[in-house]
């Protein structure tokens, strides 16, 4: 029985090893257009649900889309993601990444869409540095992936920020304490 245990395990790590050796790396242009489809896609699930985000992404400074996805379990979550961050006033585009810690009662996964909205350059330049911090949150989110009818409304978050939330599948009860930081993807820009 041990022997036979020894080799599914064997033969997984194997796999694994090899699936990862033979995945085709992502270059630097494809990653970004990735994240730009990313972003349009944000945007119209946002704008399902609220289509007044529409026209606020239209009107803001800036706007910035992540595609995110967390677990938790016990006292500690983590939560990343990827997107892009558009300014409307010169065009330009920052690639950006987000980690998320929680420290409190977690359980559950879920992926999940953020649509930030910038009021002006200070906003955005704090934002673009990583200066933008998250606060504490109580919650209990479900949704099957399908209906879509879990959603975090828009909320202010720091001096002329804004976030809508939007949770596309799984489960998550949080009473925690979050400390998230969103910078620059350095290899895409």
């Amino acid at each position: 029985m041990k022997k036979k245990f020894f080799q599914l395990m064997l033969f997984a790590l194997v796999i694994m090893t090899a699936s990862t050796v033979f995945a085709a790396k992502k270059t630097p242009e494809q990653l970004r257009a990735e994240l730009n489809e990313m972003s349009v896609q944000v945007i119209e699930r946002v704008s399902k649900k609220y289509p007044s985000a529409k026209n606020a992404v239209k009107s803001a400074y800036a706007y910035c889309t992540i595609s995110a996805s967390g677990i938790k379990w016990g006292f500690h979550g983590d939560d990343h993601g990827r997107g892009v961050a558009v300014n409307n006033e010169t065009g330009e585009r920052i690639y950006v990444k987000m980690k998320e810690v929680s420290l409190g009662l977690n359980f559950g996964a879920k992926e999940y869409d953020l649509l930030f909205l910038i009021a002006n350059k200070a906003a955005w330049d704090r934002f673009i540095s990583g200066n933008i911090k998250f606060g504490s949150e109580v919650s209990a989110q479900a949704s099957d992936g399908v209906s879509g009818d879990t959603f975090a409304d828009a909320k202010i978050i720091a001096n002329g920020v804004w976030v809508y939330q939007l949770d596309k599948k799984g489960l998550a009860v949080e009473m925690s304490f979050k400390g998230a930081r969103i910078s620059p993807y350095r290899t895409l820009n």
